[in-house]
């Protein structure tokens, strides 16, 4: 019983994790290679590492108040 139960949480996550976009920037980055004045401003500041810089920021940042949050949840319950 307790299988079933985590089996059909994982195919929500699965199906709530399919429904989200792989990475929110790629429609900036798209737009930087297609813009030639921003080709040249990405000389003199690497504007494709600061977004991949911010992207995984970001990720560490959400994986860490995921963890926080679980975290006190479980305190609570024990």
């Amino acid at each position: 019983m307790l299988t079933s139960f985590v089996d059909s949480l994982v195919n929500v996550g699965n199906r709530l994790l399919d429904t989200l976009p792989l990475c929110p920037f790629i429609q900036f980055q798209e737009f930087m290679l297609t813009s030639e004045m921003l080709g040249w401003l990405n000389w003199f500041i690497p504007m494709d590492a600061i977004i991949g810089l911010v992207n995984a920021w970001l990720a560490a940042i959400t994986i860490w108040y995921i963890a926080k949050t679980g975290l006190r949840w479980a305190k609570i319950i024990s």
